[in-house]
């Protein structure tokens, strides 16, 4: 990768798919850690955590695995120590993971998106398929599905109504760490909930959202996106993830996020994801791919 363009591309490649097959493998890991023990340790130092994950992306991505363990096995709970509500994180890993379906709602403006932007965007996601459904003054334009049920292949349809076609294709669920991984979607809230557990953050005052008292958390670390190529000469990020106090499901995730490549301005985004469904029963016939029979097929 070697120009502000290529990183342009991570980032729309970012918004594709996701890749369940890394969370149950994190997940697992996990599962074990908290069998083999009930005892808490007292509070990590991010600080020196940081330094030397990022001297080497492999310790980096195991890392982050035994950061997430340590948050179910309670050791980040000191967030409830200092005011009264106790979210506990360990709790909204537990319950972002178990959830069957989810629904969000999302709002972005990027200097990467089309010249012709939706208003918002509705995802549908399950352990098995997500579907998201674009829109604009209330038409759905387009809608992305992909079905990841292999844990080797992952299969991508996109349809387009406004030119009328479509485009269908399958390609590898890598497993390696990589960055801005492209088979991944940040409007997965496991992998979401993952990814700013598993670098540095800090905690949030308590706030009213959509009429609930929630908590947070912020990050501002650049590996929240996976190890960082050379060219990448700046990458400047925020994001802030609010859960609600009484449920411990996250109601909404705000980010910012600049970059530049070899000095020249690459990307600039920003967006919201609120409105989340939690635990919804989901019919898989949703995403079967709806064609009609005039689109235009221009797979690659």
């Amino acid at each position: 990768m070697k120009s502000a363009e290529d990183i342009k591309k991570y980032f729309q490649k970012s918004t594709l798919s996701t890749n369940p097959d890394r969370h149950e493998a994190v997940y697992e890991k996990i599962q074990r850690a908290q069998n083999q023990s009930g005892a808490k340790t007292p509070e990590l130092s991010g600080l020196n955590l940081r330094s030397k994950i990022m001297k080497n992306p492999t310790v980096k991505l195991a890392a982050a695995a035994v950061i997430i363990a340590l948050v179910v096995l309670g050791l980040f709970e000191f967030i409830g120590t200092e005011n009264s509500s106790g979210v506990v994180w360990a709790n909204v890993v537990r319950k972002v993971e178990a959830s069957q379906g989810s629904v969000v709602r999302c709002r972005e403006t990027s200097s990467f998106l089309p010249s012709d932007p939706t208003d918002y965007s509705i995802a549908h996601t399950t352990p098995r398929y997500s579907r998201k459904d674009f829109y604009t003054a209330g038409q759905i334009t387009h809608t992305h599905y992909s079905d990841f049920s292999d844990s080797d292949i992952v299969t991508f349809t996109g349809v387009y109504h406004k030119h009328k076609h479509y485009i269908f294709g399958t390609y590898p669920n890598s497993k390696d760490e990589v960055f801005l991984e492209q088979h991944e979607d940040w409007t997965n809230p496991r992998y979401l909930v993952q990814r700013i557990l598993s670098c540095e953050h800090r905690e949030l005052e308590q706030k009213t959202i959509e009429g609930v008292l929630c908590e947070g958390l912020e990050t501002t670390d650049p590996a929240v996106y996976g190890p960082i190529p050379g060219s990448v000469t700046l990458l400047d990020v925020q994001m802030q993830l609010w859960v609600n106090v009484e449920t411990q499901y996250p109601v909404m995730f705000e980010w910012k996020v600049s970059a530049e490549a070899e000095g020249e301005a690459a990307v600039e985004s920003e967006g919201v994801m609120n409105q989340f469904q939690w635990d919804v029963e989901l019919d898989e016939s949703m995403f079967e791919p709806e064609i009609p029979a005039d689109y235009i097929d221009i797979s690659p």
